[in-house]
């Protein structure tokens, strides 16, 4: 075990800088790049490193048909619609901001694991881990509930929250499934996204932004969809195959924090300490959710 340990802090570490660093990269695309099309880019080249993995461990398909409705399931949950809502939101709001507003993802996915799976009742210090990650998002999203509709942040804060429940519903509905191989689920389910949003994204991209596209903005996709999708995909699965999800349930508190250092220190984003207190209380929030595993 100890000796396995460098190199899964190693690949927990990387998570944590290419998926905390994500929301500041899509912040920078959105210059230019229309926010389907930088979610389908994200698929299809998430897609193609993990077919390389996939063929570089033997090219086994070991799933059937029936499959494939739960593939594209996961991936409409997992992929188009929480890429889709973040990258809508990202134009109006903070990259900084979603990233603090993400980490209300395990909590959402306690909540929905509640109504769906046994063992996994709310108890006390759960229900306060909910309540710290609430008002957390009370204190972000406050302001611009006193805004009449359609003004400020709220429509795009609201997405970021709806992308957490999306997040959370994949995760839930994942864990009632049969057991497969997470490498064909994981290429099943990115290549099923990018086929479905080939035509939108191009035609969107290629219809309203034009084609005119700065190298930094195409070098911040193609990050983001290899190695924010695809290398870290394959890291993901890596790390819970051989050490198991309480190990690296720790980048839940991490991500946060680097997404809101990349979006005001890289990005220069504005901030405040409301922000700071925020981060905190859904954080405390998460470590009362997780607990548990500690135990």
């Amino acid at each position: 075990m100890s000796q396995s340990f460098p190199k899964h802090g190693l690949l927990l570490g990387y998570l944590v800088l290419v998926w905390g660093f994500a929301f500041a990269l899509i912040a920078i695309a959105l210059d230019t790049i229309h926010p389907l099309f930088i979610v389908w880019s994200r698929l299809w080249m998430g897609a193609a490193v993990m077919w390389m993995v996939w063929r570089w461990r033997g090219g086994i398909w070991n799933v059937g048909r029936e499959w494939w409705k739960r593939l594209a399931l996961l991936s409409m949950t997992g992929n188009i619609i929480p890429f889709s809502l973040i990258a809508w939101a990202e134009q109006t709001v903070p990259s900084a901001e979603v990233g603090i507003l993400m980490a209300l993802m395990p909590i959402a996915t306690l909540l929905l694991a509640h109504w769906l799976l046994d063992n996994e009742a709310l108890t006390t210090g759960r229900v306060a881990g909910v309540a710290a990650g609430f008002v957390g998002v009370g204190l972000l999203v406050g302001d611009d509930l006193l805004l009449s509709s359609g003004n400020g942040q709220l429509p795009g804060q609201l997405a970021t929250l709806l992308a957490t429940l999306s997040y959370a519903f994949n995760g839930v509905y994942a864990k009632r499934l049969s057991p497969v191989d997470p490498v064909v689920l994981s290429l099943g389910t990115l290549a099923t996204g990018a086929l479905f949003l080939a035509f939108p994204a191009i035609a969107l991209q290629g219809t309203q932004l034009g084609w005119a596209i700065p190298f930094q903005d195409w070098a911040a996709v193609l990050v983001l969809g290899v190695m924010g999708t695809g290398l870290a995909t394959w890291s993901y699965f890596v790390v819970v195959a051989e050490r198991g999800p309480g190990f690296l349930s720790t980048i839940n508190y991490l991500i946060p924090a680097v997404a809101f250092l990349a979006g005001t220190l890289w990005l220069s984003e504005p901030w405040s300490v409301k922000h700071l207190i925020a981060l905190g209380l859904i954080l405390v929030g998460v470590a009362l959710i997780q607990a548990r595993r500690e135990g």
